[in-house]
């Protein structure tokens, strides 16, 4: 499986001498723009000037934009989201995260500066963070030898470990303040989960079908663990430093939940390149994997195709593996 690019966070960044702003790639409109820079003076002071800027990636009513700023000076990764945005993008959740992978890992995560979803002052929900260098996994592997493809997976597996480590007393979706409201079981959020990321009721329906028929394999799940559900190649980089290749952060917690490791093992084993010799004794050192995981594996790699459902043949093949190794009908379509 081949994971499209999405928020890309990686392209240097160029200067030049005077203090207009310059688009690269995209440009945003001219009420954006000039929106954008009023926020900038109310988050950082009156002095602040925004030198450059990227559009990093844009969807509908969404932007997230690489941007260098003057008085004071930093490199920063602005995301802006409106009201028709394809996801809810909830930025206030994933500040916390960052912060919960900052203080209970070792992994270098960017530093959030200010984060707003209450459409109060602005016409979108926005976060502003620190911009940590880096180039994705999905391009630099190809870069590597073997000892440094050995290298960079433990790294990624000691990365995944350490953040399936951080726990949650239930299972659901996670509040900004850190609380798990829901207190359901597992199952009960897997459900409410499908429900919410299966855009199509019909494919919703088909998951919780096989769901429905394996439940004896899902009775000894008892423990939520931050679940990322979106670790894919571009949303892990690595940055090289005195000759050696080094993980440099791991990108985007919009999707994550507390939900269970297995959910995140399974799409990193259907996505190609993901998972590579070093990979499982580094993560098996720090999180055990149960038993019967190979057996719940299929069941939550079909989510994953259900939620994505693009008619890519590669992603058809995929999801038509999938169902035979489930034993239900090949799927020819998403409709």
């Amino acid at each position: 499986m081949c994971i499209r690019k999405t928020d890309v966070f990686s392209p240097a960044f160029i200067h030049q001498k005077d203090n207009t702003i310059r688009m690269h790639e995209d440009s945003l409109e001219r009420d954006t723009r000039a929106l954008l820079e009023q926020l900038l003076h109310e988050r950082f002071g009156s002095q602040v000037q925004l030198v450059d800027a990227t559009v990093a990636n844009r969807l509908e009513d969404y932007v997230v934009l690489l941007a260098t700023l003057r008085h004071p000076s930093l490199e920063v990764v602005i995301k802006l989201a409106g009201p028709q945005a394809p996801y809810p993008y909830p930025f206030e959740r994933t500040a916390l995260f960052h912060r919960l992978v900052a203080t209970h890992t070792t992994i270098p995560m960017p530093e959030v500066l200010a984060v707003d979803v209450s459409y109060q002052a602005w016409p979108w929900r926005y976060l502003i963070k620190t911009y940590l260098p880096g180039q994705e996994w999905a391009v630099v592997q190809s870069q590597m030898n073997h000892q440094e493809l050995h290298h960079a997976y433990q790294q990624i597996g000691q990365a995944v470990a350490q953040l399936h480590a951080i726990p949650f007393p239930h299972f659901g979706e996670v509040d900004p303040d850190g609380t798990v409201p829901s207190q359901e079981h597992y199952l009960s959020a897997l459900t409410k989960r499908a429900y919410q990321r299966i855009v199509n009721p019909r494919l919703a329906a088909l998951f919780l079908r096989v769901v429905d028929d394996h439940l004896d394999l899902f009775s000894d799940i008892c423990q939520a663990t931050l679940c990322h559900e979106d670790l894919h190649g571009y949303n892990v980089l690595f940055r090289q430093a005195q000759g050696r290749w080094h993980l440099s952060t791991i990108l985007d917690f919009d999707k994550a939940w507390a939900g269970h490791q297995e959910s995140d093992l399974a799409r990193l084993d259907l996505w190609r390149g993901m998972v590579g010799e070093g990979f499982w004794p580094a993560y098996q050192a720090i999180c055990p994997v149960a038993d019967g995981y190979v057996q719940r594996r299929p069941i939550y790699q079909l989510f994953w195709c259900l939620e994505y459902a693009k008619l890519s043949p590669e992603h058809v093949a995929d999801t038509q593996h999938v169902c035979k190794q489930l034993g239900i009908e090949p799927l020819a379509h998403f409709e």
